[in-house]
């Protein structure tokens, strides 16, 4: 039986797919971890949070010199958000305070980084499938 012509194009597409998110998974869990290395920690905690796009993003508090600075938060969840007055870690560059993220969490760098990176890893497997 004749294979259709998307037939090839599928395996492919989901293994550069499946590719393309481990290499943002591995960026992710890169920059995390330098940033756990060199930046400081804060208690913090969860103030707000918003639907945008599908994803929920997280509005943290910390203080830092008895000033409270608000940020929110780059790393996002789907279907999941801190709730409002939960306590959270908070990495802070240390030469821009408003240039902050949660470590750790639902929306954390390292989880969200292992997340993308399974999921590429699972297509690249299927797609590995596909084309044996």
């Amino acid at each position: 039986m004749p294979a259709t012509p998307w037939a090839s194009g599928l395996p492919l597409g989901l293994l550069g797919f499946g590719l393309l998110l481990v290499v943002i998974g591995l960026i992710t869990l890169t920059r995390d971890r330098r940033r756990r290395e060199s930046w400081q920690s804060y208690p913090g905690r969860v103030v707000a949070s918003r639907l945008e796009d599908g994803q929920f993003r997280s509005c943290v508090a910390y203080l830092r010199d008895g000033r409270e600075v608000t940020f929110w938060n780059r790393f996002t969840a789907s279907g999941l958000t801190d709730p409002v007055g939960r306590e959270v870690e908070v990495l802070v560059n240390p030469e821009d305070p408003g240039d902050a993220v949660v470590s750790g969490g639902l929306a954390g760098g390292s989880t969200v980084g292992t997340g993308v990176t399974v999921v590429g890893a699972v297509a690249v497997l299927a797609a590995v499938y596909l084309l044996l």
